[in-house]
């Protein structure tokens, strides 16, 4: 699969954007370090909104659809060590 999306904003028109099947996603707030997750297969979209639902002050998303859970739980580690090496593992 494809690099990282861009950044964007969490409207409703960017986020019926998102595919729905597995993948990461990394969900910026101002200048903090990102929070790094993963959604399982045809979760992407749910998984992005629940946690705009739970998590406040998101200000940008960034996401990338996989093939399998398995890799985006490759990808999930690879992006936290490399953006947030201090996110604790839920």
């Amino acid at each position: 699969m494809g690099r990282l999306s861009k950044k964007i904003r969490p409207t409703e028109s960017n986020l019926s954007k998102i595919p729905n099947q597995s993948g990461v996603y990394l969900l910026y707030r101002g200048k903090k370090p990102p929070y790094v997750g993963k959604a399982g297969p045809g979760r992407l979209q749910k998984r992005i909104r629940q946690q705009l639902n739970t998590r406040r002050g998101i200000t940008t998303i960034r996401y990338k659809p996989t093939r399998s859970e398995r890799e985006a739980g490759v990808w999930e580690k690879k992006y936290r060590n490399k953006y947030n090496p201090t996110q604790k593992r839920i």
